[in-house]
C-alpha cells in the first residue's frame, strides 16, 4: 500500500475513536462560530480533493520522519490564505500530536456527525464506474422515499463491483443489482418496523 493511500485505508479501531475524539471537538468550535457546514465541507475538500490528487502532500502528513514543526509550517504555507482559521487551527492541533495520518477518518467521523445532527443519513455507494450526476440524483431521490429520511449519498468506484452495486448504510451493506439492492433494503426496512411494533404490542400487553 501506498503513502499516498495509507490516509484513506486506516479503519482500526484507534483510527475510528480517534477519529471521533476529534470529529466532535471540531464541530464544537465550528457551531460555536455558525460554520459547521463551511468547515465540514471544507474538511471533505482536503481529504477527496486535494489529499487524493496530492501524493506527496498525502506521504508528508503520514512521513513519521518529517519534524513536527515542518508540519505545521507546511499547513501554514499551502493553507494558510484559503482555510478556515478553525479548521486550520484543528490540522496544526493533530500535527503536533501526530495526528495528521488519521485525518480521513477524523473526515468520515465528523461528516457523519454532520449529517445525523441535521438529520441526513450518509449512504455509501460502489459502483463499477462513476456514476452520472442524473443517476447520482434518481438514487438519491429512491433512497431518501424508502428510508423515509435526507440522505447524503457518496458515490466510491471499485472496478471489481460486476453487475451491480454495494450500498452501505451504517454498518450495514446491501449488494446485487440496483432493483435488487432496493428491494433488499425495502424488505429490511419493514421487517424493522415489524419488530418494532411487535415489541410494543408486547410490552403493552405485559
Amino acid at each position: 500500500m501506498s503513502e499516498a493511500n495509507a490516509i484513506e485505508t486506516v479503519f482500526d479501531d484507534e483510527s475510528m475513536h480517534v477519529g471521533q475524539v476529534y470529529a466532535k471537538a471540531l464541530l464544537g468550535a465550528a457551531q460555536a462560530e455558525g460554520k459547521v457546514d463551511a468547515i465540514v465541507d471544507q474538511l471533505e475538500s482536503l481529504v477527496k480533493d486535494v489529499l487524493a490528487k496530492q501524493p506527496a502532500l498525502a506521504a508528508a502528513f503520514v512521513n513519521p520522519k518529517i519534524a513536527v514543526e515542518s508540519n505545521v509550517a507546511l499547513l501554514d504555507r499551502v493553507f494558510g490564505n484559503i482555510m478556515d482559521p478553525i479548521l486550520l487551527k484543528a490540522l496544526k492541533v493533530m500535527a503536533r500530536r501526530r495526528r495528521l495520518g488519521m485525518v480521513a477518518s477524523i473526515q468520515q467521523s465528523a461528516s457523519r456527525m454532520r449529517d445525523e445532527a441535521q438529520g441526513r443519513l450518509q449512504v455509501f455507494v460502489t459502483t463499477a464506474q462513476q456514476l452520472d450526476p442524473a443517476a447520482l440524483n434518481n438514487l438519491r431521490e429512491k433512497l431518501k422515499t424508502m428510508l423515509n429520511a435526507e440522505v447524503a449519498l457518496t458515490n466510491k468506484v471499485d472496478p471489481s463491483v460486476i453487475g451491480g452495486l454495494l450500498v452501505r448504510i451504517g454498518d450495514t451493506v446491501f449488494d446485487g443489482s440496483v432493483d435488487g439492492q432496493l428491494n433488499q433494503m425495502k424488505k429490511a426496512a419493514l421487517a424493522k418496523a415489524e419488530k418494532a411494533i411487535r415489541e410494543k404490542l408486547s410490552s403493552l400487553s405485559s
